[in-house]
């Protein structure tokens, strides 16, 4: 049985213990894969407050910092859309052992900006809050899924093309280098590059313990011709965004669970 329990509104912290379970569909509760007790998740996004945009320092002219040559600009999000796409994914996965999974928005400040610390000792007051807060849905385990960065290395033919780092759910942007495409050849200056860079988290609230970690480096790339006036983010729909963001996390959170169960029984 799966459970839903996305709510139409942010929700904040303190009113985690009001939300309202609404059920997906039900299923036969199956054993998982490494316990003769049923396990019930709790699964979390908390990479989806903002979407990240990454401009490639030949597309802004200037040189960045010192660990990062491309300009970051953060665009908050208005709604919990970019995390209902992250947890639609989780949904829509068969993870193995057939865990009952239920799927919380926690739209709250606090809990994006600890994301980092949530599992080591400056965030145990905060997972102790979230444990207790999840005490009457009888979860076994937690399922976060948190923001995560890595180089910044988009598939083109012949290799790979980017510079610097990227994090969390965004854009790379990039108004000058020329991409080769398998279909048309050699494009015009300029590309689009959605990507999808997270961590899925296993935290097992009966040993207090990780017992599971994966990361996600997904992208893609969209040769896209910018001109002096504009860029390839201004020539793509925001639909067509959100899209690329969703199809990214739909293609790839199967893996990473399946590579999630895979390690946490080889342990």
């Amino acid at each position: 049985m799966r459970h839903d329990v996305i709510g139409d509104r942010r929700v904040g912290w303190n009113a985690i213990l009001g939300i309202v379970l609404i059920c997906l569909g039900v299923a036969m509760p199956a054993l998982a894969a490494t316990s003769q007790v049923p396990e019930r998740w709790a699964a979390i996004s908390l990479v989806g407050d903002r979407m990240n945009l990454i401009y490639a320092r030949s597309a802004t002219g200037t040189t960045g910092s010192s660990t990062n040559p491309n300009r970051i600009e953060a665009v908050p999000t208005r709604s919990d859309v970019l995390d209902r796409l992250v947890l639609r994914a989780v949904l829509d996965t068969t993870v193995p052992g057939n865990p009952e999974i239920v799927a919380l928005a926690v739209n709250d400040p606090a809990l994006y900006q600890a994301q980092d610390k949530l599992f080591a000792a400056e965030g145990r007051a905060l997972l102790e809050s979230l444990r207790k807060a999840l005490e009457p849905q009888k979860v076994t385990h937690l399922l976060a899924i948190v923001s995560s960065h890595g180089e910044a290395a988009f598939p083109a033919e012949g290799g790979s093309v980017g510079m610097g780092s990227v994090e969390g759910l965004g854009f790379y942007i990039d108004k000058m280098t020329r991409t080769k495409s398998a279909d048309i050849g050699l494009s015009d200056r300029g590309y689009l590059a959605p990507f999808a860079y997270y961590r899925v988290i296993l935290y097992d609230f009966a040993r207090n313990a990780i017992v599971a970690d994966e990361r996600v480096t997904a992208s893609m790339l969209h040769p896209i011709a910018g001109t002096a006036e504009s860029d390839p983010w201004e020539l793509v729909s925001a639909q067509q965004k959100f899209d690329d963001i969703a199809t990214l996390l739909q293609r790839n959170m199967g893996a990473a669970l399946m590579k999630l169960v895979a390690s946490r029984t080889a342990r």
